[in-house]
């Protein structure tokens, strides 16, 4: 039985001849595909009290794909938002995506939908609701006065457009769902085709193992636990799985002595000299913090032979997606701010637009949205590296050492380290002497091949005492990610005719990353100064800023056009490390 009334609008005739008639067959492979879950969907929808008809719900979600993704990052039968999963109790994380349960998202579902009808009275409001949010439909109710949904859905100004065809797209199937017969679609079958019974596993389970065990591939064990991202469950809780019933007692029988049976989603790593925690996770693409829990009692630093589990990937997609990510380097989140592009989230990482397009399938930077996160793939935790480029070298990565060294930390390895800075391993141990990479020394400096002096020279021994840096006349100024004639002119106080005059350019002319810039006649660089007092002469202004998660001592002195050692002096930070979000620094700016 049905409860909700179609209305046959325009744009609800227009859905319902697209489903019924030019994708037929899009539509009867759905139908085939939610048979194992209509039952149990139809089940928790009268236990919740909510109309019937919402089982129809995920046809114009997921097509009753549990393991759907929106370009957005809705995820699994539902399409919940990770924020909304977790408010209704779903985990997301990198062991498990529960919105992927299709008996957890379910009741989620159901909740979530009782909670919208409470607030609007009305199923197409509701439903509006579900796809746009509550908050944004209540705004474009009161901005428009009014509180039916088509009339709503009139104007282009109140509801955006997905969301202006989401309720007439819901009708158009729920009509068809309707009537299957007389639209020559096979009926769909009621009966549960397969009992299914839940199973505790305790942390760090092999579950391809336990697939083995109960005489099931890892393919036909994840299709009914697809909300595993990886083979191995999460090491530090009991997870629920799922089983055939028949099968419960083969089940049951491997929890008890998991031992007896061979590993089989789970491989062994062996450390070499060398390796360290962060050089693991960037080979096998796995977070520190995962394998951390994985091989919990492992001390930080790893001695040559230490053995690690790995956890094998739950689906060849996701494996792919970490292979990626590992050849690309160490994995950051980024969550999108008011006014951010994804040429300026690019730039700030260091990483290409095209690489976070096709990580986070973005086909269209306009669909960047405030508060999104995203994977940014190659760049390091609170740092800004080179943005890369075609013709980037293998040095394009290097971040500058203070007079081309680096001191060794501990932890700290010569492939690491060659990393970091853009060098080969062997160039940095012929350039310090190296016999050996076990040869390092907590404390002691490596000097970086090729690596530039951050500091200038300085003409004078006045700015040299009060360390304020000058250009002497025909300096030259080395072209950085993000650089402009502009900024370049503004910086060292030379007219941008001058600076184009010198060095044959056009105001039309692309600067390269690497290029050299003769400054004709250069000052000092604008608002650069040693410590307090040249900044604080009179006139200038203090600003106070608060430190966000991210951001670097480099990132705010680029943004306030001052130089980061004035900055820190200010603050008196030790080091750039020392910076810890939340704080508040004082800016002095001309």
């Amino acid at each position: 039985s049905f409860d909700l009334d179609v209305r046959d609008t325009k744009e609800v005739e227009k859905f319902f001849r697209f489903f019924a008639d030019k994708n037929k067959r899009t539509m009867a492979r759905w139908l085939k595909r939610s048979e194992p879950h209509l039952p149990y969907v139809r089940a928790v929808l009268a236990s919740y009290g909510l109309p019937p008809d919402l089982i129809v719900l995920p046809f114009i979600e997921s097509g009753y794909n549990t393991m759907a993704y929106s370009r957005a990052g809705a995820g699994g039968m539902w399409q919940f938002m990770p924020a909304t999963g977790r408010e209704y109790g779903l985990k997301v994380d990198w062991w498990v995506d529960e919105r992927r349960n299709p008996y957890k998202s379910t009741v989620a579902a159901a909740q979530y939908l009782t909670k919208l009808y409470d607030m609007f009275g009305d199923w197409n409001l509701a439903l509006a609701g579900y796809n746009a949010g509550q908050g944004r439909v209540s705004r474009a109710m009161q901005r428009s006065g009014n509180d039916d949904f088509f009339d709503l859905a009139k104007s282009r100004r109140h509801l955006p457009n997905e969301t202006r065809n989401y309720v007439p797209k819901f009708l158009a199937v729920l009509k068809i769902f309707k009537n299957l017969d007389g639209l020559g679609f096979e009926p769909v079958s009621w009966k549960p085709h397969q009992v299914m019974k839940e199973i505790k596993a305790p942390g760090g389970t092999d579950l391809h193992a336990l697939a083995k065990s109960m005489g099931m591939t890892w393919e036909q064990f994840h299709a009914k636990n697809s909300f595993f991202r990886r083979q191995m469950s999460p090491p530090d809780r009991t997870t629920a799985v799922y089983v055939p019933k028949e099968k419960e007692k083969l089940a049951l029988a491997y929890l008890e002595h998991p031992e007896t049976s061979p590993a089989a989603g789970v491989t062994v790593y062996t450390a070499s000299a060398g390796d360290s925690w962060w050089n693991i996770s960037r080979k096998t693409g796995i977070p520190v913090a995962a394998l951390r829990q994985c091989n919990p009692g492992m001390s930080k630093t790893l001695s040559a032979g230490a053995e690690l589990k790995i956890p094998q990937h739950g689906s060849p997609k996701e494996a792919k997606l970490s292979r990626y990510l590992a050849a690309k380097g160490t994995v950051v989140k980024h969550k999108v701010r008011k006014g951010e592009t994804l040429s300026k989230i690019a730039r700030k990482y260091g990483v290409t637009v095209k690489s976070i397009a096709r990580v986070n399938k973005i086909k269209s930077a306009r669909s960047l949205r405030v508060g999104q996160r995203l994977t940014i793939p190659g760049a390091k935790r609170g740092t800004r590296s080179m943005v890369a480029s075609k013709s980037k070298s293998k040095r394009g990565r290097r971040t500058l050492a203070k007079n081309g060294t680096h001191t060794i930390r501990k932890g700290d390895t010569v492939s690491a380290i060659a990393y970091r800075y853009g060098v080969s391993s062997q160039e940095l141990m012929r350039a310090n002497n190296l016999s050996s990479p076990k040869k390092l020394i907590i404390g002691k400096k490596l000097r970086i091949p090729g690596a530039q002096k951050t500091r200038v020279a300085s003409t004078s021994k006045r700015s040299k005492k009060s360390g304020r840096r000058s250009l002497a006349l025909g300096g030259s100024h080395t072209v950085r990610s993000g650089d402009t004639i502009y900024a370049i002119s503004k910086r060292y106080s030379i007219s941008q005719s001058k600076l184009l005059d010198a060095n044959g350019l056009s105001k039309r002319s692309t600067l390269r990353v690497g290029q050299k810039i003769t400054l004709p006649g250069g000052n000092r660089p604008t608002g650069i100064s040693a410590g307090r007092k040249a900044s604080s002469k009179k006139g200038a202004k203090m600003v106070s800023y608060r430190v966000g998660k991210g951001d670097t001592v480099w990132g705010i002195a680029k943004k306030y056009r001052v130089n980061p050692k004035s900055l820190m002096s200010w603050n008196n930070l030790k080091s750039a490390s020392s910076l810890k979000a939340g704080a508040r620094l004082k800016i002095y700016k001309d």
